[in-house]
């Protein structure tokens, strides 16, 4: 009898740029939510609804915050590296990129045009965290036993 068995296989160099690539895009996230957005406003400062409204206002509350919710994408991009398939940390780097690119349509609406450092790491945090999702795993392989 002939059993066919289909096997994945990961690669050492796989796994370690999927770790690689996740720790600094969750780093990238993390640490562009402590810096300035736009208008010298952190985004630990700034309120989420500058996703969808170009008025920019402050909060004290980090949970309420735009940075708050890059930090909270961050840490699902490192809890997804305990999956081996990658999804959730593609999901993270997705959510990353989609809500940097509403930012900065909302900033770009309005009449001050100045986006600053913070955006740019959390933007590439989210991208680098979408490599790192991608990154991984082997192809597949077949096993027949007699």
């Amino acid at each position: 009898m002939v059993m066919h068995h289909t096997t994945s296989r990961v690669g050492p160099t796989g796994v370690t740029s999927r770790i690689l690539l996740t720790t600094l895009g969750a780093a990238g996230l993390i640490v562009g939510a402590f810096l300035n957005w736009t208008r010298d406003m952190q985004g630990t400062h700034m309120t989420w609804k500058s996703v969808y409204q170009d008025s920019f206002g402050s909060t004290n509350n980090i949970v309420q915050s735009i940075g708050g919710i890059s930090i909270l994408v961050g840490l699902v991009a490192v809890l997804g590296l305990a999956d081996a398939s990658g999804w959730l940390i593609r999901l993270a780097g997705a959510v990353g990129v989609v809500g940097s690119v509403l930012f900065i349509i909302q900033v770009q609406r309005s009449s001050d045009h100045g986006l600053q450092i913070g955006l740019w790491f959390a933007l590439i945090g989210s991208v680098l965290c979408i490599m790192g999702g991608l990154t991984g795993w082997g192809g597949r392989g077949v096993i027949i036993e007699d």
